[in-house]
C-alpha cells in the first residue's frame, strides 16, 4: 500500500477552516487512529478506511471525532451519541489519496476498529494500530522505526502524523536521522518543519538522495511547535511495507525513547 498527499487537493478540502482554533479536550478517553486512506489510482487498488466505535460502558456515550484533514471543514468533527453497547460506523469523509487521522475522545471508555481495504475485495485489508494520546511522542521523545526497504519484493513508506486538534501547535519541528538498519552507519540527517498535515514520504530515495534500493532505519527526534506552542498531544511516526505481488501491506514497529531527544 503506497500512497501521496497531494497538498493541493488537501489545500481546497481545508480553505474552509481558515483561521479555526483547535477543540478544547472533550475526555479522558482516547483513540487516535494514524491513517486513514482513500485512493482511486489506476493500476492499483482502490483502497478506503474501515472503522467502527464501539461504547464499552454501561451507560450512554458521547464520543468526538476529530479528521485531520476532514474532506471539508463541516466535517472535520463529529459526535457520534451510543447507547450501552452499541457500534458505529465511522464515515471517512477525508480527502482522496491524502493521508489522514482519526482522534476520538469521550468521557468514558470505548473501543475503536480500524483498517484499510481494497474495495474490490482483492487485495488482503490492513489492520491500523490504534493508539492512546499516551502513547504519541511528547517535546524531547524520539521515534524509531524499521527497516525500510525497495527490493524486487517489497517497498516501504513512512508518514508523519499527529491530531487534528493540534492545530495551535503546528507545523512541528523535527530532527530526522537516517542509518544503515540495525545502529549502522549514519546516511542522512537533517533539522527541519513539518507541514501543518500529515506528511508522506513515499520516496525517500530520491527525497533523501539516497542510492536506489538502499535499506534503512528512521530515527525522528520531536523538538517541539515550531511557533513555541504548547503541544496538546504530541506526533507519530507510522512506516508501512508491501509486498509487490500480492498489494498485502504490514506496519512496522513503531518504537518511542521518552526524553532522549538530541
Amino acid at each position: 500500500m503506497r500512497g501521496t498527499a497531494p497538498l493541493a487537493a488537501a489545500a481546497l478540502a481545508l480553505a474552509g477552516l481558515g483561521c479555526r482554533r483547535s477543540p478544547a479536550p472533550y475526555g479522558a478517553h482516547t483513540a487516535f487512529v494514524p491513517v486513514a486512506f482513500r485512493s482511486n489510482n489506476p493500476g492499483r487498488p482502490p483502497w478506503a478506511p474501515r472503522i467502527e466505535v464501539t461504547n464499552t460502558s454501561a451507560a450512554p456515550s458521547t464520543v468526538r471525532l476529530t479528521r485531520w484533514p476532514p474532506d471539508a471543514a463541516d466535517s472535520e468533527s463529529t459526535i457520534f451519541d451510543l447507547a450501552p453497547g452499541e457500534t458505529r460506523t465511522v464515515p471517512s469523509r477525508v480527502p482522496l489519496a491524502s493521508v489522514s487521522s482519526f482522534f476520538f475522545e469521550a468521557g468514558s471508555p470505548f473501543l475503536v476498529r480500524a483498517e484499510i481495504v481494497d474495495r474490490r475485495r482483492i487485495a488482503p485489508s490492513l489492520a491500523v494500530p490504534v493508539l492512546k494520546a499516551e502513547d504519541l511522542a511528547k517535546p524531547g521523545d524520539r521515534l524509531t522505526l524499521g527497516p525500510i526497504v525497495d527490493t524486487p519484493g517489497e517497498r516501504s513508506h513512512f508518514c508523519f502524523t499527529y491530531p487534528g486538534v493540534e492545530r495551535d501547535a503546528l507545523p512541528f519541528r523535527i530532527h530526522l536521522r537516517l542509518t544503515a538498519p540495525g545502529g549502522g552507519a549514519l546516511l542522512w540527517e537533517g533539522t527541519f518543519v513539518l507541514t501543518g498535515l500529515p506528511l508522506v514520504i513515499d520516496d525517500p530515495w530520491k527525497r533523501f538522495h539516497l542510492a536506489p534500493g538502499t535499506a534503512f532505519d528512521v530515527d525522528v527526534a520531536f523538538l517541539g511547535s515550531a511557533r513555541s506552542r504548547p503541544v496538546a498531544r504530541g506526533m507519530w511516526v507510522y512506516g508501512i511495507t508491501t509486498d509487490r505481488a500480492t498489494a498485502a501491506s504490514r506496519f512496522l514497529e513503531t518504537r518511542v525513547v521518552r526524553g532522549s531527544a538530541r
